[in-house]
């Protein structure tokens, strides 16, 4: 076993023991799906332990990208033992980015920005900026959201492919769900197998939510963890193939996720047919969880 693969075993230790005893899953999208039994960690301290070992030895090999990842687990975990590292420190550590605000300036002129888009829509800004918004986006009702998601990702699916070349088939999932979290959409998977849960006491559903959030979720983070798993697939990649919100991928991920409703929606219609498409994804809605 090299290190890499020492490494995914003991993440996968560690998602076992948090899983397990219902706590926040370490592994979010698995590039790399095992048939094989993963036993669970004892404890936290025991997979920080681990990590901390780990980390020397990429470290003495040189191996950075391995090191910037155990860097990472090792702030969420060291965050989860009790650490309290500046947010800046742990930002850098987890992201690989500093955590910098923007400039009063900029904000200022955004928010110009932003009401004047409002306004040229007929919506002023004031207390009843979000329902006047959501009215003008088409409101849908819970059970209608599976599917208007699922409609709007196969419309905007060949246009994503043609814009990012991938051609990694993936098959979707989408559920509903009710959880005392911050997330009102959040997307998981593993290899070609593709989950979107909707948080029902946290989404707002209309039809301009399906279509950003067909791009941001299904066509932006699904679509791009089953096109690196089919290279994992394919070749020996160098990189950890678990990835995880906490890890430093997540900057990339987001990224991508946030831009592609600004640079796909204009090439392609939702009111209008779409393109055949050529590939074989696959879309089903189970019952709601």
């Amino acid at each position: 076993m090299n290190l890499r693969d020492e490494i995914e075993a003991t993440l996968r230790a560690w998602h076992a023991y948090e899983t397990g005893r219902g706590s926040v899953a370490v592994i979010d999208f698995d590039c790399a799906p095992t048939t094989a039994a993963t036993e669970q960690a004892t404890s936290r301290l025991a997979v920080y332990e681990r990590l901390t070992d780990l980390h020397a030895r990429a470290t003495e090999a040189g191996a950075t990208r391995l090191t910037a990842r155990l860097t990472a687990d090792l702030a969420y975990l060291g965050a989860l033992l009790g650490e309290h590292p500046s947010l800046n420190d742990y930002v850098q550590a987890t992201q690989g980015c500093p955590a910098a605000g923007w400039q009063d300036g900029y904000i200022t002129h955004r928010g110009d920005q932003a009401r004047q888009a409002l306004t040229a829509l007929g919506i002023q800004w004031g207390p009843d900026t979000a329902r006047d918004l959501n009215a003008i986006e088409g409101p849908i009702e819970t059970d209608e959201a599976p599917d208007a998601i699922r409609q709007a990702a196969t419309d905007y699916e060949q246009a994503v492919r043609q814009a990012t070349g991938s051609r990694a088939p993936f098959n979707l999932t989408i559920e509903t769900t009710e959880v005392d979290a911050y997330w009102a959409y959040w997307l998981d998977g593993a290899g070609d197998k593709v989950r979107l849960r909707l948080n029902l006491r946290r989404a707002s559903f209309t039809k301009v939510a399906a279509r950003q959030f067909a791009l941001h979720e299904v066509l932006g983070h699904g679509l791009q963890g089953a096109s690196w798993s089919a290279q994992a697939a394919a070749e020996d990649v160098p990189w950890v193939r678990l990835m995880s919100v906490h890890a430093p991928q997540q900057v990339l991920l987001e990224g991508l996720a946030q831009a592609l409703p600004l640079f796909i929606a204009p090439m392609t219609s939702y009111w209008s047919p779409a393109p055949a498409s050529t590939t074989t994804t696959n879309y089903c809605v189970p019952s709601c969880t």
